[in-house]
């Protein structure tokens, strides 16, 4: 099987519910690609009451929760591209742009900040003071604390510790900041460089990935299923084979035990 599948990545895709957003034969990160419009579609063609609910406030584009929210029936904020599935739990402090769909049974703790295109699976985790931007949370992915998830893809069961960061943006030349034109991020996979056609891309984290409290993963790393990444260890881009052990303090790439 290639390094560059969604199957490679995600054993549990079928539990997923939309796990349409992956196309036969598309490269795991062209998920992130098409999330925005995926997302988009999910709300306009769900079948949802529309309407409010009291403990959340909608201004100017965002949806802002003043209360605890937990939903007992599907509903739609249409204004705002906003889709809450039932047994979603959304506590104060949180804000949301849409295009998000929060899937069933998903939570999203106080401070949260979902910028759009999020895609928040079932019985996931959107933490304390965590940052969610054009990404999808498989099934029990969990960002449970301080994180920054960035045009990533987090799989089923996969954790991120406190403080855990998933850049998406190299580092700019000054011609880029010039310009404002950025270059596609470039991966090392099967013996080539492939383009993968995103200036902005975090990550692929595998199914049972465990991530330590600190770690940064540059952009353009693909964690294979069941990876743990050391506390406070920096993931260099690139493609990493499946229960790989990363650990510092410096970079020692090996085997994880059983």
């Amino acid at each position: 099987m290639s390094v560059t599948t969604p199957e490679t990545y995600f054993r549990k895709l079928g539990e997923f519910p939309h796990r349409d957003l992956f196309e036969e034969g598309c490269k795991a990160w062209e998920a992130v690609g098409r999330l925005e419009d995926f997302v988009r579609n999910l709300v306009d063609e769900a079948d949802a009451p529309l309407g409010e609910a009291a403990a959340l406030r909608v201004e100017e584009g965002l949806v802002v929760s003043e209360g605890l929210l937990v939903s007992k029936e599907s509903l739609k904020i249409a204004s705002v591209g906003l889709l809450i599935e039932a047994g979603v739990r959304v506590e104060p402090g949180v804000v949301i742009k849409g295009p998000t769909v929060l899937c069933s049974d998903a939570e999203v703790r106080h401070g949260a900040y979902l910028r759009g295109g999020c895609l928040i699976g079932p019985d996931a985790i959107v933490g304390h003071a965590t940052e969610v931007k054009n990404s999808a949370f498989l099934n029990g992915a969990h960002a449970g604390h301080f994180a920054y998830v960035g045009d990533s893809i987090l799989g089923a069961d996969s954790n991120l510790g406190a403080g855990v960061k998933l850049a998406n943006l190299e580092l700019r030349t000054e011609e880029e900041k010039k310009t404002g034109v950025v270059k596609n991020i470039v991966l090392r996979a099967e013996g080539e460089w492939i383009d993968t056609g995103l200036t902005k891309f975090g990550a692929v984290i595998g199914d049972d990935v465990e991530i330590g409290c600190n770690a940064v993963t540059s952009p353009g790393v693909l964690l294979g299923p069941g990876s743990w990444i050391a506390p406070s260890v920096t993931v260099s881009k690139g493609v990493y084979p499946e229960r790989t052990l990363i650990r510092g303090p410096k970079p020692n790439v090996g085997h994880r035990p059983f």
